[in-house]
């Protein structure tokens, strides 16, 4: 028996063979690949939980998804039975909003997202039963504190990622099983291990980006197809690199669960990636941030296709400042583009102290015991302008009882960030992501 020293703390925990031999992963940001993900190296500790190879793991032959009928056509399809541990799908919609609400604004979201879940597990549910049962486990220990952080079920995680890993893509089933495969798989690494997140969702946005015009066209899809991107973008626009997907839109007036009224501002902000990323190569023209500078002042959630009256009050009012903070959000960030960070700087100040007004007039007019999910992003910009402590407001953010991993990683960025700047740093905000601690930005 090795020492006990020698042995990680995961695989102690899972009574699994422990190969601390392998190769580490280096500091700081993971090297480029062809296909974001893929590399083993950047799945850190996926790989020391199971046992590569193992085919009862689910790390052996490709999974593949036989099922050969087209994304629309369901007719021939009869209900399967799609209950499993921890994480049911066949409940009463208000049973099922109880137990996910983290994933939506609220209530009148989950007909909706709970019908897209059931119809990518009813299509492949080979593909998607182990990640339901991890963060059915999952939700036990962070958000309702029946379990202890040691019983998650970080065993089905793990097979999971040698799912997605080696899945193959037939059709547009497929594409759609791998997406809501690796957005599940991304939610659950940043609950608990926070080493992997973005590298699966991109590794699974990549895989179905050949099939994503076809899945885009379903209605039906939509809680799957964009709560991803919204994600995938936001982490783009903080590392100057291109979306995998540029959002497409089929009919007008799309409210999400994730992104909620923000849905019409995606492409606009896909458009600043793609400019963030020109203009750190020295290949951008000034022009072209300007109109995306103006497109971003002149949008409006706010637009005559919306239909917001199935809505309750908290809802409309958690979208409308979700999209105000957005809105400035992405004004700051080209400010940032532009500027580097001094130890003055009246316009970035005030753009956060209006992301900030804003957040302050929901709990306002919502009341204190209210949660304003899906402003991560903004809230995390303003406080790297405004010295203010994370620690207190992360509460008010979510509906987790627990802290997650990802969480820690944010606060540990946040304190790098203003060690930095205290210590007479002055070049770009981009400069201290790039090169300080990995977090994982939420929407």
């Amino acid at each position: 028996m090795r020492p006990a020293s020698s042995v990680c703390v995961r695989c102690e925990k899972s009574s699994v063979t422990c190969t601390v031999s392998r190769q580490q992963l280096r500091a700081g940001r993971p090297p480029k690949q062809g296909l974001p993900g893929v590399a083993k190296g950047s799945l850190a500790v996926w790989d020391y939980v199971v046992i590569e190879g193992s085919p009862e793991e689910g790390l052996g032959e490709p999974q593949i998804v036989t099922d050969s009928t087209s994304v629309e056509d369901t007719s021939q399809r009869s209900p399967s039975d799609s209950t499993h541990l921890g994480y049911p799908l066949h409940l009463e919609v208000e049973n099922f909003y109880l137990l996910n609400d983290i994933y939506m604004f609220g209530s009148t979201f989950a007909k909706d997202f709970q019908q897209a879940l059931e119809y990518c597990h009813r299509h492949s549910p080979d593909l998607l039963d182990e990640i339901f049962s991890a963060l059915g486990s999952c939700l036990s220990w962070a958000r309702f504190g029946l379990l202890t952080a040691d019983q998650v079920d970080v065993r089905s995680g793990a097979v999971s990622v040698g799912k997605l890993r080696n899945a193959i893509i037939a059709h547009s089933h497929d594409a759609l099983a791998v997406l809501m495969l690796g957005q599940a798989l991304a939610a659950f690494d940043a609950l608990v291990t926070s080493t992997a997140a973005i590298s699966i969702l991109r590794c699974s946005l990549s895989l179905a980006l050949p099939w994503y015009p076809d899945i885009a066209r379903n209605r039906l899809l939509e809680p799957i197809t964009i709560a991803p991107i919204f994600w995938d973008t936001i982490w783009c626009l903080l590392h100057r690199e291109v979306p995998v997907i540029r959002p497409l839109f089929h009919r007008a007036g799309i409210i999400d669960r994730v992104a909620g009224l923000c849905t019409s501002l995606l492409p606009i902000l896909y458009d600043l990636c793609v400019a963030s990323q020109q203009l750190a190569e020295g290949s951008v023209q000034e022009r072209i941030l300007e109109n995306i500078e103006y497109q971003i002042r002149t949008w409006s959630p706010e637009d005559s296709s919306l239909c917001l009256e199935a809505y309750s009050e908290l809802e409309i009012l958690s979208m409308r400042t979700q999209a105000t903070m957005y809105r400035t959000a992405g004004l700051l960030l080209i400010h940032r583009l532009r500027h580097p960070l001094t130890s003055e700087d009246m316009t970035a100040a005030a753009l956060a102290n209006d992301i900030l007004e804003a957040r302050n007039r929901f709990f306002v007019d919502a009341g204190t015991d209210a949660k304003l999910q899906n402003a991560s992003f903004p809230l995390f910009l303003a406080l790297l302008e405004i010295p203010i402590s994370p620690e207190g407001l992360w509460q008010s953010s979510t509906r987790l009882r627990t802290r997650p991993t990802f969480v820690d990683r944010l606060f540990a960025f946040n304190s790098y960030y203003w060690d930095q700047r205290r210590s007479g740093f002055n070049g770009l905000l981009f400069e201290l992501i790039d090169h300080g601690p990995e977090f994982i930005p939420g929407p």
